[in-house]
């Protein structure tokens, strides 16, 4: 018999069989159906929901190579209040999922490409305002001009407080690399000059701070590297919460 008469023998049968039988049927031919369409409504639901009640972002600090302890939560919920943050409206972000080694740049693990990826589009995206990494990771996004010049970022009082801990880059070395990958003869494990030695530098230029002294987020934070460094991110845009969210640090020890 053909199928198309098969399928019309059915469709009659259909009509006098049993509310169960009915049911029974259309679950049959149409279950894959209904899936979809319910998947698709739960999609556009979920992001409308997320649209309606997306909060602005205050804040997006990034911390690598950390795990948060269970007081974290009310660490973070206190800077909020030291820096007069209203969380109903606005969202204070603290992404403590990425973890890398850049330590040796020849042995490229999996999570640290995928760090690294994550890291790219943020950077892109604007989303990040502060970095806290350790000193081999912000070698290498110092020296690809990825945070601000610490004399422009900090008020004079600040500059003064927190000058002991400077992280320097030096500006000369980061022309010299851009002018050599130009040229083709870029070398992709750089010697970096010591950070803390601004006098061995050509052109120091200081863009970030360790952490040192931040007794505080150590306690509510577990870093895997020993030394850990503050730096802004030259296209964040909360540079004010950013400068807070440092004074928070050194203050609350």
């Amino acid at each position: 018999m053909p199928v198309m008469d098969e399928f019309r023998e059915e469709r009659e049968a259909l009509k006098h069989g049993t509310l169960k039988e009915k049911i029974s049927y259309f679950l049959y031919y149409y279950k894959w159906h209904v899936v979809t369409v319910i998947a698709v409504i739960a999609i556009v639901v979920s992001f409308i929901y997320q649209t309606v009640n997306q909060k602005d972002r205050a804040l997006f600090v990034a911390l690598l190579n950390v795990y948060e302890l269970d007081s974290a939560q009310d660490y973070d919920q206190r800077f909020a209040e030291y820096a007069g943050i209203d969380t109903d409206t606005y969202e204070v972000f603290f992404d403590t999922s990425m973890h890398m080694d850049t330590s040796d740049l020849t042995a490229v693990d999996e999570n640290t490409m995928a760090t690294t990826q994550k890291l790219m589009v943020y950077l892109a995206a604007r989303e990040i305002d502060v970095l806290i990494a350790s000193e081999s990771t912000t070698n290498t996004y110092a020296y690809t001009d990825t945070f601000c010049d610490l004399s422009t970022f900090l008020s004079q009082e600040q500059y003064a407080k927190y000058e002991p801990y400077f992280y320097y880059m030096d500006r000369a070395l980061l022309e010299e690399r851009n002018d050599a990958a130009l040229d083709e003869e870029f070398v992709s494990v750089p010697d970096y000059p010591s950070p803390r030695n601004p006098e061995s530098m050509k052109a120091p230029v200081p863009v970030g701070i360790y952490l040192d002294a931040a007794d505080g987020l150590r306690e509510n934070y577990i870093f895997t590297d020993e030394s850990i460094i503050f730096s802004p991110v030259i296209n964040g845009q909360n540079p004010e919460n950013a400068s807070l969210y440092l004074d928070f640090i050194f203050e609350n020890k």
